[in-house]
């Protein structure tokens, strides 16, 4: 093991890749995108001044030379949790993997229209949500034809889940207690969830396709669905305009640990049936969220998620995949100790159907998983 310390979040390296575009990659042939946008190029130079941690890394061994090879890898907004991760898992592959350079984007639209940018920007990797994956490559996502260019290469990196919480004060003058109860006697639900697109404000729309309501049914019964930020969210409930809070998010969220505090609420387990209907038919994932997260919180909840999975343009060779996966899973303890919501992270598991949302594994990481003994 050895010690290093990067202070800047490469800077300099997206400030370039920015202004002029990257070069296909390597041995991979895949194209990058474009010159970004002035606000992107912006972002970048703010990363100049964001501290970063003390990362320790392990030499990658039996890999091929990958000092000719650079990699674009597209992220959330400067300064995100999900940004953050990224550019240490940029850095772990420079290091330790000898990757000429893994350019870190923060162009990401996020959501449900993630996987598109791979054929769209030529990007080569990204954190995309598994179900939404899936998705997009069997029907197409926000009313858009259906897309590809993109293969798994490891599953269940976060354990993000469908955390929801309902007012005590519906649940007691509508004398019910499950979610179940709520639409089978058409109760007048008013749900919070994020904008449209979001992951968030897909599981609310989800419910209403299990249940079998249209968005017009919730609100002839005097429901509906309010889309706004989490700390909207979080004082429209505390002020009685919403019922019932929904995000996709996990044990450490500072939205629900607010609303815990702050309002009269319960935090709903959902039934089997429903939680096995998003993960056998959407393509989602169980996730645990461990009794006492939240206050209020004394049991643990199962419930469906689709957490943030690392995929690849399909264009990249075996070669390059395979040690993107190596690297990356052999320094998988080392990530998790600066970054704890990566601690659900299981390299002999990382290949599941289930971890991936049902998608193609690449061809490469499927190399390094059958080569663990994972994949038997």
């Amino acid at each position: 093991m050895r010690k290093r310390l990067f202070s800047k979040l490469m800077a300099s390296a997206l400030a370039f890749s920015m202004a002029a575009g990257l070069t296909g990659c390597g041995s991979s042939g895949s194209s990058a995108p474009a010159a970004t946008t002035t606000a992107a190029q912006d972002q970048a130079a703010a990363a100049e001044t964001t501290a970063a941690p003390v990362i320790e890394g392990t030499k990658t061994e039996g890999i091929a030379d990958m000092s000719g090879t650079a990699l674009n890898f597209w992220s959330d907004k400067v300064g995100s949790g999900s940004y953050n991760m990224i550019v240490a898992m940029s850095k772990v592959l420079e290091e330790d993997a000898g990757f000429q350079a893994v350019n870190v984007d923060p162009s990401y639209p996020g959501g449900m229209g993630a996987p598109y940018i791979f054929k769209e920007n030529g990007v080569d990797l990204s954190f995309v949500n598994g179900a939404p994956a899936k998705w997009a490559m069997e029907t197409g996502t926000l009313e858009r034809e259906p897309t590809g260019g993109y293969a798994a290469v490891i599953g269940g990196l976060t354990q993000v889940a469908y955390i929801n919480c309902i007012s005590n004060k519906f649940l007691k003058d509508n004398n019910v207690s499950t979610i179940e109860e709520v639409f089978e006697k058409k109760l007048p639900l008013r749900i919070g969830c994020s904008s449209k697109g979001s992951m968030d404000a897909e599981g609310a729309y989800l419910l209403l396709e299990y249940f079998g309501v249209t968005e017009d049914e919730l609100n002839s019964w005097g429901g509906g669905i309010t889309n706004q930020g989490g700390d909207q969210n979080a004082e429209a409930l505390a002020d009685g305009q919403i019922d019932f809070y929904i995000d996709h998010t996990s044990s450490a969220s500072s939205t629900m640990a607010q609303i815990a505090t702050t309002c009269d609420v319960t935090f709903l387990q959902w039934g089997d049936d429903l939680v096995n209907w998003f993960v056998n038919e959407k393509g989602y994932d169980k996730i645990t969220i461990p009794a006492n997260s939240f206050k209020g919180q004394d049991t643990e909840l199962v419930l469906p998620g689709s957490p943030d999975c690392l995929f690849a343009n399909e264009n990249l060779s075996e070669d390059v995949v395979y040690a993107i996966t190596k690297c990356l899973s052999e320094n998988r303890d080392a990530l998790v100790k600066e970054y704890a919501s990566l601690s659900g992270w299981d390299p002999a598991t990382a290949w599941e159907s289930q971890k991936i949302g049902g998608c193609p594994l690449h061809p490469g990481a499927e190399k390094y998983y059958r080569e663990m003994g994972y994949i038997k």
